[in-house]
């Protein structure tokens, strides 16, 4: 069961990725087959069932695919929802940048169809803006060309031209004679309505040439009545008959407004104006829109005056004039929407040259915190090698100052040694009193001669450490030697120390015992304590520097 649950699941997923894929290469086939058929494209999309738009990212590309074959097949399309929803998934996506141009342009579309050019014109020129990223001629140049159409209904004939020269450039790169065929009928357009004939004769030859290339009626035809309209002004060059004849043939068919007044020009250069007067009163039964009015009004002027109706040719200019300044005065209030849009990209300008300012002070700021952490890591290294080099210098003194009490202590250790040496010697010959005591007192063998030769040696003993006795200073210089010079620095700071106080504290020094110490000075034994007591109480009261090492020997005594 477990086996056939996990079968189930793999297939219904190899079954969704295939679905997946199939989608996304019929949307492709769809985008590469929209320019040429777009009838069949637009059927294909309708026909693709909802469940296989499944993603965000696909039914985005779904909307703008049809948004783009309704404007491309139908006349007036709506496609609001369309772009609506294709806009809603592009605009926060930075990557995908042709879309949002895509959807920009049919949006603007739609705003020329409701007939907010100045809306339709904002988007175009934001459209512009972000082409610049990207090298897309084609696109580039079909923006161009509905830009153009735009300025052209504004009567800016100047910058319709330029907008139409730039988008034909564009289509000749990409390689679309169609369309570059378009551009060159909206330059003689232009051209037409700025007077320049031989600019507008130029650039109709091409277009029809274009035209011819291509068997492409409809442009035939809008070619051929460009020159019957360039021909019927006083300064133009007679046309030739074989021309003529064209143009005839080629609008022989077409009933439109436009139709009946390229008749009428071609039966006016025929010299029949009574025929061309005949073909303007069918164009104004047909409802002329008002880019076609004032060319009526026109080639009536000139019928009539061709028929010799002055008055009538009168009438006819006069609403010739009324209508072009109909138009200059309509395109005077539309300018202010021009303005208004002059406005909102020099605000657009001002606002990325503040960006690029702030960029800029940004970099500054950035570059000068850089810098200063720098200069500041520089001055910490250099305050840490700093550091190290005194460290390393006081290592150094350490070092110094260890082998100079190294080479102090070798120093005291030799004289220690030294102190030892003769200590040792002192011992060695106070021992040698005592074994020659010993001797006498076995040779003698406990006789009466033999104690009173031991008590002389004593009493010769006693008397060499008594007051004038010989040993006194020997005994001086050893307790200097054992007690850091004891001796010495006590008659240093107390300089008016009587000389019998100075022995006892010699005695003291040494470790006699009081009872030896008042053999040595012929004292009682409590006197000794006494004097003692008064000396440890006046070294205690005085200001002597060592008399804590005086004080600790009195008191091991």
């Amino acid at each position: 069961m477990k086996r056939l649950l996990c079968g189930w699941l793999m297939a219904v997923m190899l079954i969704g990725c295939g679905s997946d894929n199939r989608t996304d290469a019929d949307l492709a086939r769809c985008g590469r087959r929209i320019a040429a058929k777009p009838d069949s494209v637009r059927r294909a999309l309708l026909e693709m069932p909802a469940e296989r738009l499944a993603s965000r990212a696909r039914r985005a590309r779904y909307a703008l695919l049809l948004a783009e074959a309704r404007d491309r097949t139908e006349a007036a399309p709506d496609n609001d929802s369309l772009l609506g929803i294709a806009w809603e998934y592009y605009r926060n996506r930075p990557n995908e940048l042709y879309g949002q141009c895509k959807t920009l342009y049919y949006r603007g579309r739609q705003h020329l169809r409701h007939g907010d050019k100045p809306g339709a014109l904002r988007l175009f020129l934001e459209v512009e803006e972000r082409l610049r990223a990207i090298d897309e001629p084609y696109y580039t140049g079909l923006l161009y060309l509905r830009i153009g159409e735009v300025y052209h209904s504004e009567l800016n004939f100047v910058r319709a031209y330029r907008y139409y020269r730039d988008a034909r450039d564009l289509f000749l790169r990409s390689g679309n004679p169609h369309e570059t065929a378009e551009a060159l009928l909206g330059m003689t357009g232009a051209a037409l309505r700025m007077r320049d004939l031989n600019r507008a004769r130029r650039d109709c030859s091409m277009a029809l040439d274009l035209a011819d290339d291509l068997g492409d009626d409809t442009l035939r035809r809008r070619s051929l009545a460009l020159f019957a309209t360039l021909h019927i002004f006083p300064e133009s060059e007679p046309i030739a008959d074989g021309l003529l004849r064209r143009i005839e043939h080629v609008v022989r068919r077409d009933t439109s407004a436009q139709g009946y007044c390229t008749l009428a020009q071609t039966q006016l250069l025929r010299g029949r104006p009574d025929s061309a007067l005949y073909y303007l009163r069918l164009a104004d039964g047909h409802n002329p829109d008002t880019e076609v009015l004032p060319m009526l009004s026109y080639t009536a002027f000139r019928a009539h005056v061709a028929a010799r109706s002055y008055h009538e040719a009168s009438r006819a200019v006069h609403r010739f004039i009324y209508l072009t300044d109909s138009l200059t005065r309509t395109a005077a209030l539309q300018a202010s929407a021009g303005m208004i849009e002059k406005e909102y990209f020099r605000e657009r300008s001002a606002f990325a040259d503040y960006r690029m300012q702030s960029r800029r002070t940004g970099e500054r700021v950035t570059a000068v915190a850089v810098l200063l952490l720098l200069t500041l890591m520089g001055l910490f290294i250099r305050q840490r090698m700093r550091l190290q080099r005194e460290r390393n210098e006081r290592s150094l003194e350490l070092l110094r100052d260890a082998h100079e009490e190294y080479r102090r202590m070798a120093e005291s250790l030799a004289e220690k040694h030294d102190t030892e040496s003769r200590l040792r010697s002192m011992i060695a010959s106070r021992f040698d009193i005592v074994d020659r005591l010993g001797k006498s007192y076995y040779e003698r063998e406990n006789t009466v001669s033999g104690q009173a030769a031991v008590a002389r040696q004593v009493k010769q003993l006693i008397d060499g450490f008594a007051e004038k006795g010989e040993m006194l200073a020997e005994l001086e210089q050893m307790v200097d030697e054992a007690h850091d010079g004891a001796m010495r620095k006590l008659r240093a700071d107390f300089p008016r120390m009587k000389e019998s106080d100075l022995r006892l504290l010699c005695y003291i020094f040494g470790g006699f015992s009081p009872q030896v110490i008042s053999l040595f000075m012929e004292e009682s034994v409590a006197n000794v304590y006494a004097r003692k007591s008064r000396l440890k109480s006046r070294i205690k009261a005085s200001d002597s520097p060592h008399k804590g090492l005086f004080t600790a020997l009195l008191e091991q005594a």
